[in-house]
């Protein structure tokens, strides 16, 4: 079970339409109100949005027909993300032009009115925005400084190597949650973590002037505190945990728990809850009835999206299958 108040995934929104003013609508809803110019014959207009809402992260597909112009004010409430999936997008990102396509992502700030231009063939991006108050908490949280104003993002992010390919691993996994909200990974145990880690491995991908804090080493909290902080999990394993929750409730920092958690536990906070979760499924496997439940159910509930990797640790914990635990 999970707390009401965590985060949940929202419903998602599937809609393709030919009438414009429907359109913009629909993309305002998930994204950020805009004006739209139709470049190619208005008749064959047409837009496709698949989306989701992760509490401060919104994920969604967007393709046009043809080629079309878009342009918004500042954006003010959030950040946002585009990574064209077909062909290029010629865009102003409020302070700089990027000809973004499959390998490099245009960044945009609150502060700046934004241009979209393409697809002449027709094409489709994958559009995330992050709510200005988490991307700048969570920003706070990794360097232990106060952040005051709008964060000076890069207004691109190569996706081909480094830091931001594996950013772009991560956040993939979003455009899988957008087409189906009701699968695995739309769990709240799953969900809510892995929107904060891609907001987090976004901070550490994408130029900004705080990039060498993160770099920094934090100090190492006491092992009572790394303690309670292990309690905590053992105690809430169903819990929606985020390391930045679980900081919280222990009164440091983020960066502080992993520090502390590597060196008195050695693995990081949420791998710690994964063998957590794993021992939760051994006894529910245990007791349940096999006719009435099944593995992956069961994997599921305690946040286990991925029945082949879960059945590996299972084995390598347990030295048998899930499936023979449960006919046992």
């Amino acid at each position: 079970m999970v707390d009401d108040d965590a985060e949940a995934t929202m419903p998602g929104i599937s809609i393709t339409t030919s009438d414009q003013a429907e359109a913009r609508l629909a993309c305002a809803e998930v994204y950020f109100p805009h004006r739209m110019a139709v470049l190619h014959d208005s008749r064959t207009f047409a837009m496709s949005l698949s989306a989701v809402g992760l509490g401060p992260v919104s994920a969604g597909l967007l393709g046009y027909a043809g080629e079309v112009r878009i342009e918004t004010d500042a954006l003010e409430t959030g950040y946002e993300v585009n990574v064209p999936l077909d062909g290029h997008l010629r865009t102003w990102t409020g302070h700089a032009d990027v000809c973004a396509a499959a390998g490099l992502a245009a960044v945009y700030r609150p502060d700046g009115r934004t241009r979209l231009h393409g697809w002449a063939g027709g094409g489709q991006l994958f559009g995330l925005k992050i709510e200005r108050g988490a991307l700048e908490e969570t920003l706070e949280e990794l360097t232990d400084r106060p952040v005051r104003s709008t964060v000076a993002l890069g207004p691109s992010l190569d996706l081909t190597g480094g830091a931001g390919r594996q950013w772009w691993g991560l956040a993939r996994s979003l455009i899988d949650l957008a087409q189906d909200p009701g699968g695995p990974l739309g769990n709240p145990v799953v969900a809510r973590p892995l929107a904060r880690s891609v907001i987090a491995a976004f901070l550490h991908a994408v130029d900004h002037p705080y990039r060498d804090l993160l770099a920094h080493r934090p100090a190492t909290p006491r092992p009572a505190t790394i303690r309670e902080a292990v309690d905590l999990l053992e105690a809430e394993p169903d819990h929606p945990w985020t390391v930045a929750d679980l900081a919280r409730r222990v009164g440091v920092t983020p960066r502080g728990l992993q520090a502390g958690f590597a060196r008195h536990v050695g693995t990081a906070p949420m791998a710690h809850l994964r063998q957590v979760r794993l021992a939760r499924v051994h006894l529910d496997l245990q007791v349940a009835d096999p006719a009435r439940r099944s593995v992956a159910d069961i994997a599921s509930h305690w946040g286990f999206t991925h029945l082949g990797r879960f059945a590996a640790a299972y084995r390598e914990r347990y030295g048998c299958v899930p499936s023979e635990t449960l006919r046992s």
